[in-house]
């Protein structure tokens, strides 16, 4: 099962869901050729839980309980992460950096690495989107990655035309004349994210 991560905090559809729905149905279409019925993709929308705050007790680093997850719903998120096979995480770009909502699950998930780095094996892949040209899409992408490394995660990346496409789901509501668009308009933020959830797919197969 692979899990998808919206970490744009607007309650509606947003650009940056749009990707992770064209990444995990590419990843679906994949997965679906093998004969099990489980389900293949689950997609959870950071702004759909309540997450509080970390406030740096340090009751992970003695293996207790977050004593925060008794009041919020992180439990749940975890619960999902647990079981995925592949984790991808989409993040609009805010200010060059991932929106306060998803910088708190990322935050609150350190239990999980001071466990014994319970996410480690996993593959992961990070989907961004901005509204400028040039919005910090990549400072978004290095520092999810650099998250899943610090979990011990495998970082997966899209392989396209080596000349035409990047390695991972990147766009911009800006377009190159300075006009403005939809992700849905953006065809190499699509298709960029349809290859990250194909790949991430077939490499979940292999290593089944």
């Amino acid at each position: 099962m692979i899990v998808g991560i919206c970490g744009s905090p607007k309650k509606e559809r947003s650009n940056t869901r749009y990707l992770l729905e064209k990444a995990l149905e590419a990843a679906s279409d994949v997965l679906s050729e093998s004969k099990t019925k489980r389900a293949t993709t689950v997609l959870l929308n950071i702004s759909d839980f309540e997450i509080r705050h970390c406030t740096g007790c340090d009751s992970c680093v003695r293996k207790k309980p977050c004593p925060e997850s008794e009041y919020d719903d992180m439990h749940k998120i975890e619960e999902k992460l647990l079981k995925a096979d592949g984790i991808i995480i989409a993040a609009p770009s805010y200010f060059t950096a991932v929106p306060g909502v998803l910088k708190d699950f990322i935050d609150r998930s350190r239990p999980m690495k001071m466990l014994n780095h319970q996410l480690k094996d996993k593959l992961f892949g990070a989907i961004t989107y901005a509204g400028l040209r040039y919005g910090g899409q990549e400072h978004v992408i290095d520092y999810l990655n650099r998250y899943a490394l610090g979990q011990g995660m495998i970082v997966v990346g899209a392989v396209g035309s080596p000349v035409r496409d990047g390695t991972f789901g990147s766009g911009s509501m800006q377009t190159d004349e300075g006009e403005w668009r939809s992700a849905k308009k953006d065809q190499l933020a699509v298709e960029g994210s349809q290859q990250l959830g194909r790949r991430m797919a077939e490499l979940v197969k292999k290593l089944k």
